[in-house]
């Protein structure tokens, strides 16, 4: 009898053992492994920001890791990795949760790289880590944040149709196929021989009540000119045409398109102490006097 007693209890811490395979088991020396091919923004089928494909470019070049043990009294930050990654996580067996956030540079510089605020973090559920083996995430997608909490003040795709640019006239539609960023049209400013300054702007005053939102302008651009992007608003200070930049894009004679996310609250709140009407405003800036193109494509006014 004694001895079948210690049979069952045997074959019992057994089971246990197989069973406990599928939890965490601890800390250990060697590492697993999390891999993230890349991370892109679709959109969010509750709120159906746009049909244009544009409305969704994106670059999201890094993500900052976080992760949840369940019996641990604190979440574990693994820090922020340039995309695709293969992240080190001395964790074996199942995390209850791992939270990516998108990482982007923040006026196109990498030492200013930000979890940009309008994206949704991506949350998984009971992730399995093996000691010495690879998890492979591979793509992920993110949405923007809700319309309850973001919106988008001004939007140009430059897509065929009736409607004018929202720009300055000197800003034109392009439709060559080998040169649009994404769907049928782009935007084209051509700067002449000779030519060392052109200044455009949207052709609407925006208006933000709140001093406390964050005010972000995104859009794509393929430039072999420098050119600066700012602010003006002919009401403020005593109804003097002021008018300031925040940051100069430099051109590149290479070609190709650059997502831009461009911290224009800063000089929104610094510049004009949150005044309540803003209109984005851009000079081109060709000190060299040789002709060449600014191409813009997807460019959008988000607040939150």
């Amino acid at each position: 009898m004694k001895l079948r007693l210690q049979h069952i209890v045997i074959i019992a811490a057994m089971l246990l053992a197989v069973v406990g395979c599928d939890k965490f088991e601890g800390d250990v020396t060697a590492p697993s492994y999390l891999k993230i091919d890349s991370i892109k923004v679709v959109d969010n089928p509750s709120d159906s920001w746009s049909q244009d494909l544009g409305f969704f470019s994106s670059d999201i070049d890094a993500v900052n890791v976080t992760i949840w043990v369940k019996g641990d009294t604190a979440e574990t930050n693994l820090g922020m990795y340039d995309l695709p990654a293969k992240i080190p996580v001395l964790r074996n067996g199942i995390i209850t949760k791992v939270q990516l956030a998108p990482v982007v540079k923040q006026d196109g510089i990498a030492g200013k790289r930000i979890f940009y605020p309008y994206y949704n973090q991506i949350t998984l559920n009971d992730v399995r880590l093996q000691t010495d083996s690879v998890t492979d995430l591979g793509s992920l997608q993110t949405t923007y944040i809700s319309r309850n909490t973001m919106r988008v003040l001004w939007r140009e795709f430059f897509e065929p149709g009736p409607n004018s640019v929202s720009l300055d006239t000197v800003v034109e539609r392009c439709y060559a196929t080998d040169t649009v960023c994404n769907g049928y049209g782009c935007g084209v400013i051509r700067v002449a021989q000779g030519v060392k300054e052109v200044n455009f702007w949207s052709d609407t005053t925006f208006t933000i009540n709140d001093p406390q939102a964050i005010l972000y302008l995104e859009m794509d651009v393929w430039s072999d000119v420098d050119f600066s992007v700012g602010l003006n608003n002919p009401m403020y200070a005593g109804g003097l045409n002021q008018i300031r930049s925040h940051m100069t894009i430099y051109g590149k004679p290479e070609k190709g398109w650059r997502k831009m996310y461009i911290n224009i609250g800063a000089l929104w709140s610094k510049t004009y102490n949150h005044y309540s009407s803003i209109r984005p405003y851009f000079t081109i800036l060709n000190n060299s006097g040789k002709p060449g193109n600014l191409f813009l494509d997807n460019i959008k006014l988000i607040v939150m």
